[in-house]
């Protein structure tokens, strides 16, 4: 289907505005100060001069295990599923403002204790910064879930884009490790193969979406550099899920992709292996989104749409992880 129109006119205008404002310029051309503002500003401007946030319990800044964190707790006196949350941006772009609106919703919407990480960045921080900062959050949550309103026995990993991916890889990783217990993991248009084979293959999103859709296919690469910047690195599946030999025994997953995404050919994949491997899954085919539909409810009412079946999808695979964690005890 074609992109949705609501969507199409939002790529319009920030074509528009980014040639006016003479940032129609290629990734990295740019400092990363400046690339972060537009970032942020630009998730900003989609939710509209009438926002206003969601009123929680509670919401505030902290640090779990050393690392900077905004912890979202919808209503109080609950103990509920914890949720370590790692928002987009390729590693060098995104904060806690620019997935305020959206760890909010998923708070209300699961309902969960949402705990916001705010990794490092690159180029000033390359791999493994980011990653080691949400393991550790990660790790700190299965420890002290209660401290902030959450069950231990639901400790779920999500996010979207690079956070999808560093969500997926930490599955990967608390399985080989032996713990933490993780309960669900859920990935929002992430990306999986950080060598950008995959996707790259005939047919492949790479080469069907990778110019004009917001996300492009010079930017991965870009992202892919200024994050990966040892080549050697990439093939981990530390780094890329989608490289692992072997997905068995793993959570329930939730893979959400958008179709007009260069990273979706690789998102639909691993899905595909998961559930091969024999890993509950569900997989949610975002027909005419584009990447960070998460961002725009208010925009497209698809958007809207996709995200409330994201977090209905979460709260299934929360269950049946539950249920299967409780069946080995």
């Amino acid at each position: 289907m074609p992109v949705d129109p609501h969507l199409q006119v939002m790529l319009d205008q920030a074509a528009e505005r980014a040639a006016a404002a003479g940032l129609a310029v290629g990734p990295g051309q740019l400092p990363p100060a400046m690339l972060r503002a537009g970032y942020r500003a630009a998730i900003l401007a989609a939710l509209g001069p009438d926002y206003v946030p969601a009123p929680l319990a509670e919401v505030r800044d902290t640090r779990a295990g050393g690392v900077p964190v905004r912890i979202y707790r919808p209503v109080a006196g609950e103990q509920l599923p914890v949720v370590a949350f790692a928002h987009a941006g390729g590693w060098v772009l995104g904060d806690l403002e620019t997935h305020d609106e959206v760890c909010r919703y998923l708070s209300t919407a699961l309902p969960a204790v949402v705990v916001a990480v705010d990794y490092r960045l690159a180029p000033e921080h390359v791999y493994p910064a980011a990653i080691e900062d949400y393991w550790a959050v990660v790790c700190w949550l299965a420890g002290h879930a209660a401290e902030v309103g959450g069950d231990p026995e639901r400790l779920i990993v999500a996010g979207d884009s690079a956070g999808g991916n560093m969500a997926l890889a930490s599955a990967l990783r608390a399985r080989g490790a032996g713990g933490p217990r993780i309960v669900a993991q859920a990935a929002a248009y992430p990306a999986t193969d950080m060598t950008l084979g995959y996707g790259s293959g005939p047919g492949r999103s790479y080469a069907k979406y990778g110019e004009g859709y917001g996300l492009t296919a010079k930017t991965m690469t870009w992202f892919a550099d200024t994050y990966l910047p040892d080549p050697a690195d990439r093939a981990w599946p530390a780094v890329s899920p989608l490289l692992a030999a072997d997905l068995s025994g793993l959570p329930p997953a939730v893979i959400a992709t958008a179709e007009y995404d260069p990273l979706s050919s690789e998102g639909a994949r691993y899905a595909e292996r998961l559930r091969a491997a024999g890993v509950p899954v569900t997989y949610l085919d975002g027909k005419g989104l584009v990447h960070g539909f998460l961002y725009y409810p208010r925009v497209s009412p698809a958007c809207a749409t996709a995200r409330e079946a994201f977090a209905e999808a979460i709260r299934s695979a929360v269950s049946r992880g539950a249920q299967k964690g409780r069946q080995h005890v």
